[in-house]
């Protein structure tokens, strides 16, 4: 309840302090300060994260706004440094690159530092690679100034692809100098993934409990959330379903039941049916407190279909065959109906008697099935029924799960995964 309350009076001061703000920007364009106006696109920002989703309009303006004045304003302006580093900032934060290149053009007085201004033209044109070592001295440099926790972030983007070490030490950085805003929330994605990358699975689940914890509610959220359903599933060791669960305990039902479906998706595409079942039976048990006949049906689809590889595919098969495909997305459905194929091919008998019609050999000649082989013949030997049916059970088992793979790639542009 206090957090509800908190959310509304933030938002109602908000929206009347900005309403309020634009005013006085529009009548006061040619002589606010560009740090002013940065400093509402930094509180709007940090706002939209921490869930305040009503300002993104707010953020377009704002970087509008900021972008007529800077390169409206006088040169001599940037000799306050407040005004130098919200440059670097606005450019740093979605501003317009050509903006810098611009002021930069300008500044003869070297207002702006140089070194700054070449590494952001590089990595803003996407060369950062060029400029790793430079960057990483830079954010040295600048720790504790405004624009430092900005550097850091840039550094340990432009140091991903080679170095994800030395990344993620300029993302913890950040983090610390940046607490509770936009730069904390974009680090602790781009850590997860960093941390998945050197196979730390240990620290990507720690960053994905400060995120659970601090930023479900940020329009960046479905990313995070993509980044652990591919870490709970792929990662080597896998993550475990304590850990699952203690990430989906953090979230209000709807969304932890959307993730563990999720999960238990993926985990049926890749094989991995444990902790399919596990998901699955995990978003069953929150029908209870959610409502929706789509979200009654879909716990139980993952679920049986997790189970087709199983000892028990007859009744997984005839459990299937009961779901009601009324509710069920196009890709849902599309699911249901190749588990129930896949389910019915195992269980369909499988022919190992032989024929009366003639039948191939090694060599390419025929014989019949009442004829005798000769136990002296390369290729002679024929296999027990064990083998035979266990042979054919891993090959649809193998089969189903390459088409559902397939179904999935398919469907995935057509509507968003659940």
């Amino acid at each position: 309840m206090f957090a509800r309350r908190y959310w509304f009076v933030r938002s109602t001061f908000l929206a009347a302090a900005l309403a309020a703000g634009a005013a006085e920007t529009r009548a006061q364009d040619q002589s606010l300060d560009a740090y002013k106006i940065l400093r509402s696109l930094q509180f709007v920002q940090d706002s939209l994260v921490l869930g305040d989703h009503s300002a993104s309009d707010l953020q377009r303006y704002l970087l509008d706004s900021l972008d007529k004045r800077l390169r409206s304003a006088d040169n001599g302006t940037l000799a306050d440094t407040r005004n130098a580093d919200a440059v670097f900032v606005y450019v740093m934060s979605g501003g317009n690159p050509a903006t810098l290149n611009f002021l930069a053009s300008r500044d003869t007085q070297g207002y702006l530092d140089a070194r700054v201004v070449n590494v952001l033209q590089k990595y803003l044109d996407g060369r950062g690679g060029q400029v790793a070592t430079s960057i990483a001295s830079l954010s040295q440099e600048y720790q504790g100034s405004p624009i430092g926790p900005y550097l850091n972030l840039v550094a340990g983007n432009v140091n991903y692809p080679t170095d994800p070490t030395a990344a993620l030490i300029f993302y913890d950085r950040t983090r610390i100098d940046a607490p509770g805003t936009i730069l904390e929330e974009a680090a602790l994605r781009r850590s997860i993934v960093a941390s998945a990358s050197l196979k730390d699975v240990d620290r990507a689940f720690g960053y994905s409990v400060r995120y659970a914890r601090r930023f479900l509610h940020s329009p960046y959220a479905s990313q995070f959330a993509d980044l652990f359903v591919d870490l709970a599933v792929t990662s080597a060791p896998g993550l475990g379903h304590d850990r699952v669960s203690e990430v989906a305990d953090l979230m209000d039902p709807d969304r932890a039941q959307e993730l563990y479906l999720r999960i238990s998706r993926l985990a049926t595409l890749k094989g991995k049916y444990d902790l399919a079942s596990y998901t699955a039976e995990e978003a069953r048990k929150l029908n209870d407190v959610l409502s929706g006949k789509g979200r009654t049906l879909l716990p139980g689809l993952y679920e049986h279909i997790a189970k087709v590889p199983s000892s028990n595919v007859s009744q997984v098969v005839d459990q299937l065959s009961s779901i009601s495909r009324e509710g069920l997305s196009d890709r849902d459905r599309a699911l249901l109906d190749a588990a129930q194929r896949v389910g019915e091919e195992i269980v369909r008998p499988v022919d190992i008697s032989g024929s009366s019609e003639d039948t191939p050999t090694p060599d390419g000649s025929t014989r019949t099935a009442d004829a005798k082989p000769d136990p002296t013949t390369a290729g002679s030997v024929v296999p027990n029924a064990a083998t035979a049916t266990n042979a054919a059970v891993d090959d649809f088992v193998t089969q189903g799960r390459n088409k559902l793979g397939e179904i999935d790639s398919l469907l995935a542009k057509e509507i968003g995964g659940r």
